[in-house]
């Protein structure tokens, strides 16, 4: 995106806005309330077992896994105090961002571009498959959007002078998201770039002091996360935080290796609920959203975030998840609705009235289309991201009769995570599913069908040892799980 046409020469915000405005965010909301109630996942039942379902001096001082996401840790954990065993209370936090995350698209399109494109790009987020996927999934991703996107309105409050204590709040809002998943570097040096590359235009002692306040204001966020995480670096060490196996540098040639594959992954996801095509289509669109259409002093925040985020790439050599890169989603989609306007007006509109393409019917139209098939078709609920044993609730109540001290319930990655969560809800002894396989005299198999799981399969991968345990007896089954019980010879 572009800052050729800004805020104050956007028009007044009018009735119909403001109720294109509304229905985007009550679908928005609508979209995210469906899957508010999914089954646990993989990595949000870890979150949950490891530290939220712990106690408070365990979320702000443990960090085995990369799954804490403190901030976030501490408003679910508050959430679940108040309403325990509610999936959606633990969803709750990363719920109420995501849906902030709607209307702060609108903001930054109308800050950055114009009403039409800011509509378009709340449309395409209200509905997009991987931000409701997020805003339902007890992780700190969301937060993480949320944050960048109100850092952007606040620089660009730095840029026009209006903003008092602009570097401060930036640096606790970049602290803030720091805390919550140490990938805001990413967003946060974006920011931070896009704010000294418009120091290009400022007189040299000005720009001296953007680039000195753009630093301070970094090395004070970085600074105050590190207070904060003071009890994980003590408990687990800095390597924790900054040298785990997810970020840690791969050799170069898997690296070159595995970036077609991560750019393409993300924008088969970033497409997602629109036709399998559009992966092909949006880009092109978006391309023609990021051209300027008229000589313009203003930084280019796409050329800030491309430069930012290339750079950090090369630094770490290390591909990320593409969830990694969800908050550059909001204005990719920004882009994409300013590239459909142009490419209407450039084709259609200069031969048809001008209220043929009024931005607040249309996009209300469009999310509201969207929407209706995305309600249908609940492509959120149908996703693998991050990790699905959707019968984990059902096959916790089979084994809830049997299982006795000392049996092992032997449920690969990423079973093992929800019926984690279930067992302890159902006050089972969730040691059964680490307890080791050599001290056990019985032991219970949890197959998915769905992901090409049976007998054979855990034979083939060691899961269990027909020369030590006799043939396995179907106990239960539901939906495409299967439970077998096993003794020893």
């Amino acid at each position: 995106m572009t800052s050729d046409t800004t805020a104050p020469s956007s028009p007044p915000i009018d009735a119909r806005e403001r109720i294109a405005l509304c229905v985007i965010t009550a679908v928005a909301i609508a979209c995210r309330l469906v899957a508010l109630w999914q089954p646990m996942r993989y990595d949000e039942s870890i979150t949950w077992a490891y530290f939220v379902g712990r106690s408070w001096t365990t979320v702000i001082s443990a960090y085995q896994f990369p799954n804490n996401h403190v901030l976030h840790s501490l408003l679910a954990k508050l959430a679940v105090s108040v309403v325990p065993w509610a999936p959606w209370a633990l969803r709750l936090p990363a719920f109420l961002a995501g849906v902030a995350i709607v209307p702060l698209t609108w903001l930054v399109g109308r800050r950055f571009a114009d009403r039409g494109t800011a509509l378009f790009g709340a449309a395409l987020t209200a509905v997009s498959t991987t931000l409701v996927l997020y805003s339902t999934n007890a992780r700190g991703y969301s937060f993480v959007v949320m944050l960048f996107l109100v850092m952007l309105l606040v620089a660009d409050r730095i840029r026009r002078r209006t903003a008092r204590h602009g570097w401060p709040v930036l640096a606790l809002l970049g602290a803030l998201g720091l805390y919550t998943i140490p990938v805001m570097l990413y967003p946060m040096g974006v920011v931070l770039l896009w704010l000294v590359l418009d120091a290009r235009n400022l007189p040299a002692k000005e720009r001296a002091r953007r680039i000195a306040c753009a630093a301070l204001s970094g090395a004070g966020a970085l600074v105050l996360a590190g207070v904060l995480y003071l009890p994980i670096i003590r408990s687990s060490g800095l390597s924790a935080l900054i040298g785990n196996k997810f970020v840690r540098a791969s050799p170069w040639i898997q690296f070159a290796f595995d970036l077609p594959k991560f750019f393409a992954e993300t924008l088969g996801t970033w497409s997602s609920p629109l036709p399998w095509w559009c992966a092909f289509v949006l880009p092109v669109l978006a391309l023609l959203g990021l051209r300027r259409l008229s000589p313009s002093r203003a930084p280019s925040l796409a050329l800030a975030t491309i430069a930012w985020c290339a750079t950090l790439l090369l630094v770490t050599h290390h591909v990320p998840f593409v969830r990694v890169w969800l908050f550059m989603l909001p204005l990719f989609l920004l882009a994409v609705g300013r590239g459909a306007i142009h490419v209407w007006r450039d084709t259609v509109g200069h031969r048809r009235p001008a209220w043929t393409l009024d931005a607040a019917l249309v996009a209300t139209a469009v999310v509201v289309s969207i929407g209706a098939e995305a309600l249908g078709a609940r492509p959120a609920l149908a996703s693998d991201d991050t990790g699905v044993f959707r019968p984990a609730r059902e096959v916790a109540a089979i084994l809830a009769p049997r299982l006795q001290p000392g049996d092992r319930v032997l449920a690969p990655i990423p079973s093992n995570g929800p019926l984690l969560y279930y067992f302890a809800e159902r006050g089972l002894d969730t040691a059964s599913l680490t307890v080791p396989l050599a001290k056990s005299r019985r032991a219970y198999l949890v197959l998915d069908q769905s992901q090409g799981q049976d007998l054979t399969w855990a034979v083939r991968i060691g899961m269990i040892d027909p020369a030590q345990f006799r043939e396995p007896e179907l106990v239960g089954r539901s939906g495409t799980a299967e439970v077998w019980a096993t003794e020893r010879r």
